[in-house]
């Protein structure tokens, strides 16, 4: 039988979820649980669009404007490019 050497400083595939990195009490994790709580309450009707492209689902934008509001982010550009880039920000838009 042929052993193989291990080397120690290998990377390791693994798999990460969007959450893993966040903190258990940060309080992106309230805004997510607060809107999924809260948003059918709301009575949103989502308008099913015949052509084109479909619109993004309307609870993962609040749930992302509402956090961006809470960190006193106001430009668009900058919460598209958060929405993109940042881990929170994903984890709160459902990475979409």
């Amino acid at each position: 039988m042929v052993q193989r050497k291990i080397d120690k400083n290998q990377s390791k595939l693994g798999i990460v979820t969007l959450d893993s990195n966040i903190p258990k009490d940060h309080i992106s994790r309230f805004v997510v649980d607060f809107i999924d709580e809260v948003y059918p309450m709301l009575n949103i009707k989502e308008p099913k669009k015949k052509k084109g492209r479909e619109s993004l689902p309307i609870y993962s934008m609040l749930k992302l404007l509402v956090y961006a509001k809470i960190e006193h982010v106001e430009s668009a550009k900058y919460i598209a490019d958060m929405a993109r880039y940042h881990e929170i920000y994903r984890f709160v838009s459902d990475d979409v």
